[in-house]
């Protein structure tokens, strides 16, 4: 969930930008101090221009208006904006999870569901681990994510033991054949797409 609404908060970014477009000229300036997006936003701000307004005139602007202050000795001096969105926004899902997740002050239902739940992937669970004071919570926390984490080498076992020759007429189950994507998300945070791992 925390990529999820990270990702969200770097489209919602594009999203106001090409909306608003130069209507905020200190948004344009941070634009224009990192050198534009990065390539992933960029890919993002290209579909949303064609989806959102039917065209690019928006991003031809605004990298026409890039292109014409660029100078040959230029160096970035900030991150990508929308980046830097999202980044913000992860910090402050992961300061929630530690608040939601709280045995005095959390949400019990919350915690019963994210201790049932698949976990949080590698860096956001290192993340959270370091955000989270109280003892009980940190501990419902690691325990949740060992679950997770067993679960998903369990399939990951057997998918691979079903594709031994020995092996191989046993049906593989759902989960056992997600099981590589699962464990590819959890460790590196990448959501293949569907024809990635069709």
């Amino acid at each position: 969930p925390v990529c999820r609404l990270a990702k969200e908060a770097g489209r919602d970014f594009l999203v106001h930008l090409l909306r608003e477009g130069e209507a905020h000229e200190a948004v344009y300036q941070r634009i224009r101090e990192a050198g534009g997006f990065c390539e992933d936003h960029t890919r993002w701000l290209t579909r949303l221009g064609a989806e959102r307004l039917g065209d690019r005139r928006s991003l031809a602007r605004l990298y026409g208006w890039l292109l014409d202050g660029l100078d040959p000795d230029f160096i970035p001096t900030s991150p990508c904006p929308a980046c830097e969105a999202a980044a913000d926004y992860e910090r402050a899902s992961l300061l929630s999870l530690r608040d939601l997740l709280h045995p005095d002050t959390g949400d019990v239902d919350l915690r019963e569901r994210f201790s049932a739940g698949t976990g949080l992937f590698l860096s956001h669970f290192v993340a959270a681990a370091s955000v989270i004071e109280d003892g009980e919570s940190l501990r419902m926390l690691t325990d949740a994510q060992a679950r997770a984490w067993e679960a998903i080498s369990r399939d990951l076992k057997e998918y691979l033991r079903k594709h031994d020759y020995r092996f191989s007429r046993e049906p593989k189950t759902p989960a056992e054949e997600q099981s590589w994507v699962r464990a590819v998300a959890t460790i590196s945070g990448t959501a293949l797409e569907q024809s990635e791992h069709a």
